[in-house]
């Protein structure tokens, strides 16, 4: 630790449920969104977490934020991608995607294959000013390429960013922090928050206790947001295993204290960027599939 903070401790949010809809024949999307959480989460916007097997989506047009996907390891089948940039990916088990919607793009996200159980998380992140008026752009990182952090009683792979000496190639437009993987009951994983930064951490499934300088909550089974965007220090995360084997995820980055104007799928720092995104949309100089 160094210097001083307007804050003693980091801020746990109040873990709240998901809302719960269904999603596609017999599947759900447990969602969380920014607007629900009564701390920051920032730059997550929403997060959903979908188990289905038919994921097939319309089109949809994007700008101002990236949609990330991250198909879990365990799942069966894969989700292809196209935009109007012309990206076309294939998503498979263990990969993550991740698009840059910048000032504007249209996507859209099918299932691909017989055979399938989807299990994904999808995010969607809001961009800094600069970012949002930047061309899209993809970015793809295949389950083979993912970095492994081993530490007793935890298996964890770094899709995003950097721990200790271990660094993901995946290089995005904005610095964040991906982790998926498993810790075992009493196992713990550290992970250093630099200021000014905030974590969501899921608990996909099992249990999981949080503790930073003395505050302590748990996420039980859902989600908690640990808004550390405040303070001017580096905070040090411990996520533990509780009962059994869970499954977790976190997500990390800088909060963005910025304006936030959002027209549906379209989130600017303005209501007239808002309006010109919709006039492209519209007459379709965001492109089509």
């Amino acid at each position: 630790m160094h210097g001083s903070s307007p804050l003693r401790d980091p801020v746990f949010s109040r873990p709240l449920q998901p809302r719960v809809h269904p999603a596609g024949a017999g599947g759900r999307l447990r969602q969380f969104r920014h607007d629900a959480f009564d701390r920051d989460m920032s730059p997550l916007l929403v997060v959903d977490h979908v188990q289905s097997a038919e994921p097939d989506r319309e089109p949809l047009p994007r700008a101002g934020l990236s949609v990330a996907t991250l198909l879990f390891e365990h799942a069966q089948g894969e989700i292809e991608t196209v935009d109007s940039a012309g990206a076309h990916h294939c998503i498979r088990p263990g990969d993550l995607h991740w698009t840059l919607a910048g000032r504007g793009v249209v996507r859209q996200a099918r299932a691909r294959g017989d055979s399938l159980s989807l299990d994904a998380l999808q995010f969607l992140i809001n961009s800094p000013s600069d970012l949002k008026q930047q061309p899209p752009a993809s970015f793809h990182l295949a389950a083979a390429d993912v970095p492994l952090i081993t530490l007793p009683g935890s298996r964890l792979r770094l899709l995003a960013g950097s721990f200790g000496q271990t660094r993901s190639p995946l290089l995005l437009p904005q610095s964040l922090l991906i982790v998926d993987g498993r810790i075992d009951a009493g196992a713990t994983f550290p992970l250093t928050l630099p200021a000014g930064w905030n974590a969501w951490c899921y608990a996909v499934s099992g249990e999981l206790a949080l503790t930073a300088d003395g505050a302590t909550t748990r996420a039980l089974p859902a989600t908690t947001a640990v808004t550390a965007g405040a303070l001017s220090d580096d905070v040090l995360l411990r996520i533990r295993g509780v009962g059994t084997r869970s499954h977790v995820v976190v997500v990390a980055g800088a909060a963005i204290h910025e304006p936030l104007v959002q027209h549906g799928p379209f989130v600017m720092n303005t209501r007239q960027e808002v309006m010109r995104v919709v006039q492209d949309y519209e007459a379709g100089r965001l492109g089509q599939l």
